[in-house]
């Protein structure tokens, strides 16, 4: 099996993205490249981060012309909307950018060549050594799947699940149900592109169209019902783990609590190999960045 990391990003997670990368060229080993998934106008902020493995791939490279960004006039242009003129005229309505980012993981499939993605937040890194090869287990690929996490109360999650079951023609889901969603998932391309060929022949329209169409869509929510509900996990070669790879610092987090670390080490679980840490909570990237830099000193 060959590998690769992808990331989606944009000019407000630039120097985020940067301590990324340079978490990945520290601890990750095992991948062919690391994909950069950016918007057009956002290209000459992230060329200087290719490399011999490492490539920035234009959204206009994997994702149709006609859904493109604009400045959103209700933010005064301080927030973007993907729209068009084909895309209303595809009943498709505007997207926010994480709409366009869940629509490039997708894409990334029919860019790339390696048999298995794995997706790296830019608001995450790496603090410890992780070789992708770790991924696979008895020739199966590891899948994020947290049993019974989902229940009939959540929203949007329900919204997600009913529309994968639309996409895809399978019954309403019943509740609780298994999560999909987690830093760190991992996909095989194979099943991304008869997903995506799959959804084109049921909705007879493209796929961007058939997703985008009902903008409560979750990409992890659909590959997970596919892989698991019309594949079945042992059979589309996937593994269920409910671990969670990396530690995630959300806004409900005890924020004081990070900031009286001394090592990402106090905090890591075990199996534990990334941290992430929400720009909403407002921690200084100097000192996350002054972690991080601990971290590598402490593994040399």
């Amino acid at each position: 099996m060959s590998f690769a990391l992808a990331t989606p990003s944009y000019r407000g997670d630039i120097e985020r993205c940067r301590l990324l990368c340079a978490s990945i060229d520290r601890f990750v080993t095992g991948h062919a490249v690391h994909y950069l998934l950016i918007e057009d106008r956002d290209l000459p902020l992230f060329r200087d981060f290719e490399g011999p493995r490492r490539r920035v791939l234009a959204e206009s490279e994997v994702l149709p012309r006609w859904l493109k960004s604009w400045p959103d006039p209700f933010s005064l242009g301080r927030r973007r909307v993907w729209t068009g003129l084909g895309a209303a005229a595809r009943g498709i309505p505007p997207l926010r950018g994480w709409h366009a980012q869940q629509l490039r993981k997708f894409a990334v499939a029919k860019a790339s060549a390696e048999d298995v993605i794995l997706f790296a937040d830019s608001d995450m890194l790496f603090v410890r050594p992780f070789d992708l090869a770790s991924l696979m287990k008895d020739g199966a690929t590891r899948l994020y799947r947290k049993p019974d996490n989902i229940t009939a109360e959540m929203e949007p999650h329900r919204a997600w699940c009913e529309n994968a079951s639309t996409l895809l023609g399978l019954a309403s889901p019943a509740y609780p149900g298994p999560d999909y969603i987690n830093n760190m998932v991992s996909w095989r391309r194979e099943h991304v592109l008869s997903l995506l060929a799959l959804i084109e022949r049921r909705s007879g329209r493209d796929w961007v169209t058939a997703i985008a169409r009902d903008r409560r869509f979750s990409e992890y929510m659909i590959y997970g019902y596919y892989v698991e509900r019309l594949l079945g996990l042992e059979a589309a070669g996937h593994w269920p783990d409910p671990r969670e790879l990396c530690k995630v610092y959300w806004i409900n987090e005890d924020v004081e609590g990070f900031e009286r670390l001394d090592s990402f080490e106090e905090v890591l679980a075990p199996w534990q190999v990334a941290v992430g840490v929400q720009s909403f909570i407002g921690e200084p990237l100097d000192r996350i960045r002054a972690l991080f830099e601990r971290q590598a000193r402490q593994a040399s």
